[in-house]
C-alpha cells in the first residue's frame, strides 16, 4: 500500500465513481465503522463482478483534535479499488454562511468530491450505504447510459452489520434485517424480510388480510377515515389457514375512485392467481363482496387496473399521483350471511314504482328503470312486509346498472327510516348483485327499496332488475291480518299524510327562516366582505400557480431517500454544478437535484428490486427516520440550523417547468472549485495471485 499526497497522479479513468463525505466525529453514530462497513462490502463485490470503480471520500471540516480518516480506514487486502481521500479543510469551511451552525455541509462536501472524480459515470451516495449484489453486477455490465439519473429503493436494516463477515453473510444480513423501504410513493415499514406491514389503524385487517405490494402510503385519520391509494398492480395476502369461515370466505372491499373528480370510474379485475374472482366498473364507492377461490390456505388477491379515465388535472396542485386511480378504504376477511344456494326466489311482480317521476317498463333484462334526478331519492319498493321472528336476514337484487348509480336498503314502515344493515355487492362486468344483511325483530314492518345514488349529486341514474331473492320464503314474510299490524300500518298512513301537510303548507306559507337575510344587530341588512383576490397579488398568484400545476402535472421524481443514490454520467454532474450548496441541514436538497436533473432534460430511471441498497439505521435523532423526525427537527431548531422544506421544492419545480430550463444555483466554482485540495490515495496494489 502506498500513500499518495499532493497533486493528482494521472492514472486511467475508472468505469464509475462513487463519492460519499464523511468527517471523524459521532455524527450519525460511529460514522468511522459504517465506513469500514460500506469498504469492505463494495471492495468484495467489484472483485467477484470484475467492476472497474474508484471510491472518493470528502473529509469534511475535519477536527484538528483528532486522526483524519485515512490513517483510520484499515484498507482491505489488495484493494481492488483506488481509495481516494479529499480533504475540505476547516478554513473554507470557516468562510461559508453559517458555518458556526452545521460542522458538516454535506451537499458542499459530495459536490467536491464530484468535481474531482475521475470516473465516466459519478455516483453520490453515503457512508452507511451497502449495495446489493445484483446493483453492483448492473454496474459491472456496463449499461449504464448517458442523459439518465439512476435511482434505486433504500432498505433501512438493523446497524448490528458484520463488518468482518463473507460477503455472503453479508447480504444474508441485510436482507433478514430490513425495517423499511423508500419508495418513490413515500416510506414503508416491512417485516425483517422485506414485506410491507401494515401500519395501525390502517385500511386492512391483519392477520387475516395484510398488505402486498402496489400501495400508496396511508393517508387520513380515524375520524374522517382512512385509505389507500392503488396502483394499477395493487394485491393483498389473505391468509386463511387459522380459521375457516363456517359459510364461506369472502373478501370484503370498500373501495372509491378519484374523490377529485366527480365523473372518474376505474375498471377492476380482481384475481386470486390464474382464477379471476370479480370485475367491475368502480364510479362510485362501492363495498364490493369478492368470494375466494379455496377456503382454506394463503392467497394473494390482485386487483388490476383494466381501464380508467384520466383524472389527473382535478387532483389537487403539487399532486404527482401517476397511475393512482382509486382509493381502498377497507379490506377485511368474512362469511356469507346465508349459503347462496338457499335464497328463495321472490315475485318479480310484487316491485313498485316509489316516486312519481320514476319510469319504469318491463323487458326482456328485466325491470327498466329510470330513476328521478334527486340523489338518494327511492326508485322501486318491494314490500311491505313482516318479520315472522327475531332473526338474521339477507336479500339479494340482481341487477344491471347503465348509467349513475343505486343502491339497496331496508326501510322500517313504522318511522319510515333505513334499518342499520350490513350492504355489499358482487360484480361481475356490468352484472351486479346487491346483497343487504340485517338484523329484525319479530313484528317489524317493512319494505326493500331501492335509491338512487348518482354520484356527486342530483342526476338519473338508468338500471335493470333481474331478480330479487332473500333467505326467508317470501309466504312466510306476508303481513298477518291481525289487529297490532293492521294498528301500526293505519299508525304509519297516518305519520306519512301529516308529514306530506306540513311539507305542502311550507311551500305554500315559507317560513321567515326560509327567507332571512343576514342582518346586522340594529336591523340593517348585513354586508358580507369579499376577499380581495389581488391584495399584493397573493391570492391571484397561488391561484395561478396551482391552476399552472394541475394543467402541466409535475413530474414524478422519486425524492425519497435521493441523497443515498443519485447517478448520473460524469458530464451532466458539471451541467448542473453538481448539488444546490445550501449552507443548511441537506434535507430535501437532494430530492431538488431529482428535479433540476428532470428539467434540464436528465430522465429519471427507478431500478426494481432486488437491484437496491440498504442502509445501515441512523441513531435516532441524527439523521432522518419516521420515529425520530421530532427529534432530529428539535435537535437542528435549537442549534439554528434551517433546511428546505418539500413545498419550496415544488414550487421551484412549477416555475422550472414554466421557465422550461433547469434552475442553476451554483456558480462556476461549485464543488470548493476554486481550491486546489490536499487528496491522500491509498492505491490499487495489483493481486496477480
Amino acid at each position: 500500500m502506498r500513500a499518495v499526497t499532493g497533486e493528482i497522479p494521472d492514472v486511467s479513468t475508472p468505469y464509475l465513481s462513487v463519492v460519499v463525505t464523511s468527517r471523524n466525529d459521532a455524527h450519525g453514530g460511529d460514522p468511522l465503522a459504517r465506513l469500514q462497513a460500506f469498504v469492505n462490502t463494495f471492495d468484495a463485490q467489484c472483485r467477484r463482478f470484475e467492476l472497474d470503480a474508484e471510491l472518493v471520500v470528502v473529509e469534511y471540516n475535519p477536527p484538528p483534535e483528532r486522526p483524519r480518516l485515512h490513517e483510520l480506514i484499515r484498507r482491505p487486502p489488495n484493494c481492488s479499488f483506488p481509495l481516494r481521500f479529499i480533504e475540505v479543510p476547516p478554513a473554507l469551511h470557516g468562510r461559508l454562511p453559517r458555518a458556526h451552525v452545521l460542522p458538516l455541509f454535506q451537499m458542499v462536501g459530495k459536490n467536491a468530491g464530484i468535481r474531482r472524480a475521475r470516473g465516466r459515470f459519478v455516483l453520490s451516495t453515503n457512508i452507511d450505504i451497502i449495495f446489493s449484489n445484483e446493483l453492483v453486477e448492473f454496474f459491472a455490465a456496463r449499461t449504464l447510459r448517458p442523459g439518465v439519473l439512476y435511482r434505486v429503493d433504500r432498505h433501512d436494516i438493523e446497524s448490528d452489520y458484520p463488518i468482518e463477515a463473507t460477503l455472503e453473510e453479508q447480504l444474508c444480513h441485510c436482507r433478514s434485517h430490513q425495517l423499511r423501504v423508500h419508495r418513490s410513493s413515500g416510506t414503508y415499514p416491512v417485516d425483517r424480510h422485506g414485506r410491507m406491514v401494515p401500519l395501525r389503524p390502517d385500511v386492512f385487517d391483519p392477520p387475516s388480510v395484510t398488505i402486498g405490494d402496489g400501495w400508496h402510503i396511508r393517508e387520513g385519520d380515524q375520524v374522517l377515515g382512512i385509505y389507500r391509494w392503488a396502483t394499477e398492480h395493487a394485491s393483498l395476502v389473505v391468509n386463511l389457514t387459522s380459521a375457516e369461515p363456517a359459510v364461506g370466505a369472502v373478501l370484503a372491499l370498500d373501495i372509491e375512485p378519484n374523490p377529485y373528480d366527480a365523473t372518474s370510474w376505474v375498471e377492476l379485475e380482481i384475481a386470486d392467481g390464474a382464477c379471476v374472482l370479480a370485475r367491475a366498473r368502480i364510479s362510485d364507492r362501492r363495498l364490493l363482496w369478492v368470494p375466494l377461490a379455496s377456503a382454506s390456505g394463503t392467497h394473494e388477491v390482485v386487483l388490476r387496473t383494466v381501464a380508467a379515465s384520466p383524472s389527473e388535472r382535478s387532483l389537487p396542485a403539487f399532486e404527482r399521483r401517476a397511475g393512482l386511480s382509486y382509493r381502498l378504504r377497507s379490506a377485511r376477511l368474512t362469511e356469507w350471511p346465508a349459503p347462496l344456494a338457499q335464497l328463495k326466489a321472490y315475485d318479480m311482480n310484487r316491485w313498485r314504482s316509489a316516486h312519481r317521476d320514476v319510469v319504469s317498463e318491463r323487458a326482456s333484462e328485466g325491470i327498466v328503470v329510470r330513476s328521478a334526478p334527486a340523489r338518494q331519492s327511492y326508485c322501486l319498493r318491494y314490500g311491505p312486509f313482516y318479520a315472522p321472528r327475531d332473526d338474521r336476514y339477507t336479500f339479494v337484487v340482481d341487477c344491471t346498472c347503465h348509467e349513475g348509480n343505486v343502491a339497496l336498503h331496508v326501510v322500517d314502515e313504522w318511522s319510515d327510516c333505513w334499518i342499520p344493515s350490513e350492504e355489499y355487492e358482487l360484480a361481475d362486468g356490468e352484472r351486479r348483485s346487491l346483497f343487504v344483511s340485517l338484523n329484525m325483530t319479530r313484528g317489524q314492518v317493512w319494505s326493500l327499496y331501492i335509491a338512487n345514488h348518482y354520484r356527486g349529486g342530483d342526476g338519473v341514474s338508468r338500471f335493470a332488475v333481474r331478480s330479487v331473492s332473500g333467505s326467508v320464503p317470501l309466504n312466510e314474510l306476508e303481513l298477518r291480518k291481525n289487529v297490532r299490524v293492521l294498528l301500526l300500518a293505519a299508525r304509519r298512513v297516518t305519520s306519512k299524510v301529516l308529514r306530506s301537510v306540513v311539507r305542502l303548507a311550507g311551500s305554500l306559507y315559507p317560513t321567515s327562516a326560509a327567507i332571512r337575510r343576514p342582518m346586522k344587530h340594529d336591523g340593517a341588512e348585513a354586508h358580507v366582505p369579499q376577499p380581495h383576490a389581488n391584495a399584493s397579488g397573493r391570492v391571484e398568484l397561488t391561484a395561478r400557480i396551482e391552476e399552472y400545476c394541475k394543467q402541466n402535472r409535475l413530474a414524478a421524481v422519486h425524492r425519497n431517500a435521493a441523497g443515498d443514490f443519485q447517478l448520473m454520467a460524469r458530464e451532466h454532474w458539471f451541467e448542473l454544478h453538481g448539488y444546490p450548496e445550501f449552507t443548511m441541514y441537506s434535507m430535501n436538497a437532494d430530492g431538488l437535484l431529482g428535479d433540476i436533473a428532470h428539467h434540464a432534460g436528465v430522465t429519471e430511471e427507478v431500478l426494481s428490486v432486488p437491484r437496491c441498497i440498504y442502509h445501515l439505521e441512523h441513531a435516532e435523532g441524527s439523521g432522518w427516520t419516521p420515529e425520530g423526525e421530532g427529534l432530529l427537527r428539535k435537535r437542528l431548531a435549537d442549534s439554528g440550523a434551517d433546511w428546505l422544506d418539500a413545498a419550496t421544492v415544488d414550487l421551484w419545480s412549477a416555475y422550472m417547468d414554466w421557465l422550461k430550463r433547469p434552475m442553476i444555483f451554483n456558480g462556476s466554482d461549485w464543488g470548493v472549485g476554486n481550491a486546489v485540495l490536499r487528496e491522500t490515495t491509498l492505491e490499487t496494489v495489483v493481486d496477480n495471485v
